[in-house]
């Protein structure tokens, strides 16, 4: 992949690079970018304005370009397209206080290319709900923010033949996360991990404890448009079924470029992301994404 060869280099250089002011300061007197534009509770070491709602939309389309093993491809009989949604909603409790939550609705085409036969898998998944607590603020003189999460994943999946077990069915979780924000003139750099264990849910399967670590780079090149990079490692455990553990635990690192539009007036802002492979490796075979494209969509509303 040609492209993705030119985009790695630039996106490891860009994340390399401090990140600047959290986008919504008071009285900027320069350009502000806006956070991570893929999948993540975000906004890292921020917090959430008092009495604000924010409504969100995160969507990924991927296509997989084989089934692998190790670090190898060996098969490519199977081919995945996926459309991923994740409806979240944020809300600003009392200052450096908000709740959080996010509902994913996914379609996933699996496709046999031997056979030629196709199906649709998919709706909706289990939903997280997290309180998101800022300790340090930069703007109040420390070094940088720094908050932390505590959340519950709570059954809201409609559980069927059709639901993917991994993205939902109907099994609690628990977790917690830390995440930090920099920031020094127009550039910001986001950085959050986030832990996850789950009980047994339906069809007696047990999602794999996870590890995800996202890295986000914007520079505001003026007040309504942004660049940057962005970066996500995951490493997921071995799943369970029957309480047999299932030899399938993974990791993988994906990054590229990114793009964002403000219009801070109207509370808007849309990002877009094309995040590429790094390093893939699997436990069993498994089929893995060529690319990733990510848009998220971001709204706030005053509620009071």
């Amino acid at each position: 992949m040609k492209f993705s060869k030119r985009i790695i280099p630039l996106s490891l250089a860009a994340l390399c690079t401090f990140a600047g002011l959290s986008w919504g300061a008071d009285a900027p007197v320069v350009p502000q970018p806006f956070g991570p534009a893929i999948s993540a509770f975000g906004p890292a070491g921020t917090g959430f304005p008092v009495g604000k709602l924010g409504v969100l939309l995160n969507y990924q389309y991927c296509e997989t370009d084989g089934i692998r093993k190790g670090g190898s491809e060996v098969s490519d009989a199977i081919k995945l397209t996926k459309n991923v949604g994740v409806v979240k909603l944020r809300y600003g409790i009392t200052e450096g206080l908000d709740v959080r939550t996010a509902t994913p609705i996914y379609d996933v085409y699996k496709k046999n290319r031997a056979t030629g036969q196709g199906e649709h898998l998919g709706w909706v998944g289990d939903t997280a709900i997290a309180l998101h607590k800022v300790l340090l603020k930069q703007a109040k003189g420390a070094p940088l923010d720094l908050a932390v999460d505590v959340g519950l994943v709570v059954p809201t999946t409609d559980v069927s033949n059709k639901s993917v077990d991994f993205v939902g069915n109907g099994a609690w979780g628990a977790g917690g996360a830390v995440g930090v924000t920099y920031t020094n003139g127009s550039h910001r750099l986001d950085q959050e991990i986030h832990v996850y264990t789950f009980t047994e849910g339906s069809h007696d399967y047990r999602k794999p404890m996870y590890i995800r670590s996202t890295t986000a780079w914007g520079y505001a090149v003026n007040n309504y448009f942004d660049m940057g990079a962005e970066s996500q490692f995951d490493w997921n455990d071995e799943s369970e079924k029957n309480g047999k553990s299932q030899n399938d635990s993974k990791n993988e690192w994906y990054a590229g470029p990114k793009v964002a539009f403000k219009y801070k007036p109207a509370g808007f802002a849309a990002g877009l992301a094309a995040m590429f492979p790094f390093a893939r490796w699997y436990e069993a075979n498994t089929p893995s994404e060529g690319f990733r494209i990510e848009l998220k969509l971001s709204k706030t509303f005053d509620l009071m």
